[in-house]
């Protein structure tokens, strides 16, 4: 007879994803499923028009009349992970039976399947990080704090909120910090931060301190503004098979969905600082007499490019570049940005105007 774990323990389960994931209270949950048995989300958002100077003659002092619709996004958790244990037969009552397949299943979820989404939320928020600084060297002592003022400068440029800032930063880079005298440890701050993980707070950010493994290899740091993600999490199924042929006790398996996505409009709500191997360096872009938009190569580098001033880290429009690319009128814009996985790219632009003579 098979237990379904997910319905009658489906609030510790959750409870666990909660307290012991450290990016969980980070994470943005504005979204809804297609329908109960979906993979597939959906964001909502309204557009916005933009503004021109009042006048006070004519028909329409107010300026051109804009149509205000819903913009609509669909993603599908592509992360899936799933296990399958047995457990040594006990007394065969189901009480015993239940609370080691509780104490087996929270260990499984506490030390595999949370870290690895841990690790899958950081790796994709710095890979859609709408903020990427590259720095020459690595952190010291007297340089790491500038390198953070600076990055949180940058999104406050950007018009990011002042507030639920978090800076993940791994353990090797968070000693550097905290013997910065602008370091407010987590005893002024509270000590129910440290159940979210917060060790502390740094320019107007909470620091949590990670694994040095747990971001991509040569991010220095990160920072996150908190609504700028949607990160779904689906405890799909959770179930206990009590009689298995060929196994004495009984079998626990399951599968969670979930997945992390950063929303085009927000994406400078991610600020990610690193070396040269993971922030990728602003394409070089040269416009010839003819208009032609052209991008220099870089060997493990594809680049993505969007000529209707939509942002090619994140716009449906952007494409692949392969070859010269033709602006057809003034003021178009050819943006590009370089891709690689497990790196982040800075964006350059040329204009039409920027052709050379």
């Amino acid at each position: 007879m098979a237990i379904n774990y997910a319905t009658k323990y489906a609030s510790k389960i959750a409870e666990r994803f909660h307290l012991a994931s450290v990016t969980a209270d980070d994470c943005g949950n504005e979204y809804t499923w297609l329908d109960p048995n979906s993979r597939t989300i959906r964001v909502g958002s309204v557009n916005t028009v933009p503004e021109t100077q009042y006048t006070r003659s004519g028909n329409n002092r107010f300026g051109t009349v804009h149509d205000v619709g819903d913009t609509l996004q669909e993603m599908t958790c592509e992360q899936a992970p799933a296990f399958s244990f047995t457990i040594d037969a006990l007394d065969q009552s189901d009480q015993a039976i239940e609370k080691s397949a509780a104490k087996a299943l929270r260990r499984q979820l506490d030390e595999v399947t949370i870290p690895g989404m841990d690790k899958h939320r950081l790796k994709k928020w710095c890979m859609g990080a709408g903020v990427a600084r590259q720095e020459t060297t690595e952190p010291t002592k007297s340089t790491i704090a500038g390198m953070i003022l600076d990055a949180n400068s940058d999104m406050s440029d950007a018009l990011v909120p002042l507030d639920n800032r978090t800076i993940y930063i791994p353990n090797k880079y968070y000693k550097l910090l905290k013997q910065n005298p602008d370091w407010l440890g987590v005893e002024s701050l509270g000590k129910e931060a440290l159940a979210k993980g917060v060790v502390g707070e740094f320019d107007g950010c909470r620091v949590k301190r990670i694994p040095s493994s747990w971001l991509p290899e040569g991010v220095y740091f990160l920072i996150k503004y908190k609504g700028c993600t949607v990160d779904p999490v689906k405890l799909q199924k959770y179930d206990i098979l009590t009689k298995v042929q060929g196994f004495s006790g009984p079998v626990v398996q399951g599968v969670t969905y979930y997945d992390s996505f950063v929303l085009g409009a927000k994406g400078c709500g991610l600020a990610v600082v690193g070396g040269s191997g993971v922030v990728l360096t602003a394409p070089v872009i040269a416009v010839s007499s003819s208009h032609v938009a052209t991008i220099t190569a870089v060997s493990g580098v594809t680049f993505k490019y969007t000529t209707d001033g939509t942002d090619p880290k994140y716009s449906t429009t952007a494409q692949v570049y392969s070859s010269g690319v033709t602006l057809t009128t003034a003021g178009q814009v050819f943006r590009a940005v370089g891709t690689k996985d497990g790196c982040v790219g800075i964006e350059a632009s040329k204009k039409y105007e920027d052709a050379s003579a």
